[in-house]
C-alpha cells in the first residue's frame, strides 16, 4: 500500500499525524557525546547498530543508557565475554540510506551487525514491493564478510503513548506489513530476524527509558549470543597500517595536543592500580611514538623501532611482556640494557574514531611479573584504555 492508494481523507490524517509525530520527536532527548558503549571483559565482542528506531536512543541522554549499553551488559552477561556497541544513529533513516550509513560505518571491523529501519518506512507508507527490493539488496550486502546480521523488526507503533491513536494504528498495520516482509527475506538471507516486543508501560509517562532499551537489548541477544557461538569464527586483526595512523592523528590534530587533565587522571589511575613504575598514554605515527599523557617518565618521544606499542597496536586484546630480557624484540633495546632497567610491560590499543588503532595505554615495572598477573593486568588496561578513546574522541573537532 503506497500514498496512491490511499483515500483523501485517510492521507490527510496520517499526513497530519506525521506531523505530530515530527513535532514529538523534535522535543525530544537523544544521546549526545560518543557513539559507543562497553561492558568489561576479554576477547570483547564488536557489535554495530545502524539506522533508525530504537537504534536512536530515543528519550534518554546517553548511549550507555539507550540501546547500546544495553546491548552492551546483556551480551557480556551472556558470553562471559566483552563488548564493545558502536551506533550510528539516524533519525529518519529508512532502509534505502542504510546502505551508505553501512558502508560508511565500516562493518568489516565487527563481529555483529545490527540493522534498523521499518519505523520510518511504515510511517511514511513505503510501497511494500520496492521495500522488499531494497532490503534484499541491503542484506546482500551486508553479508558480504563473515559476520553475523540481524534485523530488528518494528516494535508495536502504538505502545508509544504519543503515536498511540487511530492514524497510529494505520501506521502499525503497515509496519505489521512490512515486519512480515522482513522475516521472509531475512530467512532468504541466511539474516537473523529479531521481532521487538512492546516493552512493560511504566508510570514514568517518558516516551522511552533505561528499562525500555534494556528490555530490547535482552530480546536482541536472545539471538546474537547463540548466532556468535554457533559462527565461532574469530575476526582477523586488520592490519595497522602507518599512512592509516597518521591520516586518523591529524584528524584529531593530536600532534599539537597539549595537557589533559582527564588522561593524566587516566593514566595515574593505571600506574597506582597495577602497581607499576611508569604508565603512558601514548600515540604512534610513521616514525615515532610519544606520550599524550604519562607518569613516573620524562620521555618526550621514541623511534618507531624502540616501540612496545607498536606491538600492541597490531592486537585486539592488548599485549603482556612478562620479561622483556627474555623477548628477543626488546632485549636488546636501551629502555632494556640501559638505566631505565625496564622488564614488564603491558599495553592494550586505543582507537581512532574511524576504527584505526593509534595509540595505546601502557604500563612499565623494573621487575619482571608471572603472565597471570599480566593477564589480570590486561581487564584493568582494556577498561581504562576505552575511557581514554573516549577522551580522544570528546576532544575531537569532528565530534
Amino acid at each position: 500500500m503506497d500514498d496512491d492508494r490511499v483515500s483523501l481523507p485517510r492521507r490527510a490524517r496520517m499526513l497530519a499525524w506525521r506531523a505530530r509525530v515530527a513535532a514529538v520527536r523534535n522535543r525530544l532527548v537523544r544521546p549526545v557525546g560518543e557513539r559507543q558503549a562497553f561492558a568489561a571483559g576479554r576477547r570483547a565482542l564488536r557489535v554495530l547498530l545502524v539506522g533508525s528506531g530504537p537504534v536512536v536512543g530515543w528519550g534518554v541522554g546517553s548511549h550507555d543508557l539507550a540501546l547500546p549499553g544495553g546491548l552492551a551488559r546483556a551480551l557480556a552477561a551472556a558470553t562471559d565475554r566483552g563488548a564493545v556497541v558502536d551506533v550510528v544513529p539516524h533519525p529518519s533513516a529508512g532502509v534505502r540510506r542504510l546502505g551508505r550509513l553501512l558502508d560508511a560505518a565500516g562493518p568489516e571491523r565487527y563481529d555483529a551487525v545490527v540493522l534498523s529501519a521499518t519505523i520510518p518506512d511504515a510511517i511514511r507508507m513505503a510501497e511494500p514491493a520496492r521495500w522488499e527490493t531494497h532490503l534484499r539488496a541491503l542484506l546482500t550486502r551486508a553479508h558480504t564478510a563473515e559476520r553475523t546480521v540481524i534485523w530488528l523488526g518494528a516494535q508495536p507503533i502504538r505502545s508509544i503513548r504519543s503515536y498511540d491513536s487511530a492514524a497510529g494504528a494505520i501506521a502499525q498495520e503497515h509496519a505489521e506489513r512490512l515486519n512480515a516482509i522482513a522475516r521472509r527475506v531475512c530467512r532468504e538471507t541466511g539474516t537473523h530476524f529479531v521481532p521487538l516486543g512492546a516493552p512493560p508501560r511504566g508510570d514514568s509517562g517518558r516516551h522511552r527509558t533505561p528499562a525500555d532499551y534494556l528490555f530490547w537489548a535482552r530480546q536482541i541477544v536472545d539471538v546474537l549470543a547463540p548466532a556468535l557461538q554457533e559462527h565461532a569464527v574469530r575476526r582477523a586483526d586488520p592490519a595497522v597500517d602507518a599512512s592509516d595512523r597518521v591520516g586518523a592523528i591529524e584528524r584529531l590534530q593530536l600532534s599539537g595536543r597539549g595537557g589533559d587533565a582527564r588522561l593524566d587522571e587516566i593514566v595515574g589511575t593505571a600506574k597506582r592500580t597495577l602497581g607499576t613504575d611508569i604508565a603512558m598514554f601514548t600515540v604512534l605515527d610513521d616514525q615515532k611514538e610519544w606520550p599524550l599523557a604519562s607518569t613516573g617518565s620524562v620521555l618526550q618521544s621514541i623511534p618507531i623501532e624502540q616501540s612496545a606499542c607498536i606491538h600492541t597496536i597490531q592486537t585486539a586484546d592488548g599485549m603482556v611482556v612478562p620479561n622483556a630480557v627474555e623477548d628477543g624484540r626488546f632485549a636488546g633495546s636501551s629502555l632494556v640494557t640501559g638505566p631505565a632497567g625496564l622488564r614488564y610491560y603491558a599495553g592494550y590499543p586505543v582507537e581512532a574514531p574511524d576504527g584505526t588503532r593509534i595509540g595505546a595505554l601502557c604500563v612499565f615495572g623494573r621487575s619482571p611479573r608471572e603472565r597471570e598477573e599480566g593477564e589480570a593486568d590486561l581487564d584493568v588496561l582494556r577498561e581504562l584504555a576505552l575511557l581514554a578513546q573516549r577522551e580522544l574522541w570528546r576532544w575531537s573537532p569532528d565530534s
